[in-house]
């Protein structure tokens, strides 16, 4: 069963102008489903929905908005309130990097704003109609770090870890409508989110493609996946220590990340 057959004609993508949310584009309009792309760069946004309407022949709307904003979903609501939307893509979210004491916290505040706030949001206002029909398909973007604290990403760790908590415990509260719901926890992508937070991708970068497709491989069959084996293997190791242990582990080698970058921009 195809994605449009088995969740409808329309989905709503944010963060959709660029990286993993632009591939999940991408690849729902190769199936044939209309798109709702949500993000603050209005230029890059039109040009992916006329190429995805010239491409696929899809009808895909570009949709200004900063989630950032606390009336985000008034100006949001026009555009998809006779739209049926069968799938959800909680994509938009930033990061930082650095000593938590020297961050911007009006910088922090809107992070947790993105990355928790917004898809909780939109999750509540869309999940009525999926039930309604009997179907559905919501996709939060969780990290490899929401397996464990990492320090010098504090802020951005806690809220990948709201993001896997929320979308393994909706899909247990969800399946009984039919909804499909997961967790999807990339590591070092190549992606502009690893510049804007001046973040090292890591040993082992993975593209875009490969993490849509772990996403699209484990949808409907489990709440959460990490994409990539090495990715699959920090996740897993974060089990096996004690918590003091997994802290100073992680602290060590971002530390390290986080100076090989400083130095790499310098």
């Amino acid at each position: 069963m195809g994605l449009r057959e088995k969740y409808g004609e329309w989905a709503i993508i944010t963060g959709a102008s660029s990286g993993i949310g632009k591939e999940f584009a991408y690849r729902l309009a190769a199936e044939k489903i209309n798109l709702v792309l949500v993000a603050r760069r209005k230029e890059r946004l039109a040009a992916i929905a006329n190429e995805l309407i010239r491409v696929h022949g899809v009808n895909a709307i570009a949709v200004e908005i900063d989630l950032c904003e606390d009336n985000f979903m008034e100006k949001l609501i026009p555009f998809v309130l006779e739209k049926n939307i069968g799938i959800l893509i909680n994509n938009a979210g930033f990061g930082s990097n650095g000593y938590f004491v020297n961050a911007d916290p009006i910088h922090e505040a809107k992070m947790v704003k993105l990355n928790c706030l917004a898809p909780t949001i939109l999750t509540h206002y869309f999940v009525p109609q999926m039930i309604k029909n009997r179907k559905g398909a919501i996709i939060f973007l969780g990290s490899v770090v929401a397996f464990q604290p990492t320090p010098f990403m504090a802020t951005y760790s806690a809220s990948k870890v709201f993001n896997l908590f929320l979308g393994e415990t909706l899909w247990y509260e969800l399946k009984q409508h039919n909804i499909d719901v997961l967790s999807l926890n990339p590591g070092g992508t190549d992606t502009e989110f690893q510049r804007i937070a001046n973040s090292a991708t890591g040993p082992i970068p993975r593209n875009v493609q490969q993490v849509v497709n772990t996403a699209l491989k484990a949808l409907g069959k489990k709440p959460s996946v990490v994409d990539g084996a090495y990715n699959k293997l920090l996740a897993f190791s974060s089990r096996l220590g004690s918590r003091k242990i997994v802290v100073m582990m992680a602290g060590y080698v971002t530390k390290l990340l986080y100076k090989k970058q400083n130095d790499s921009n310098k």
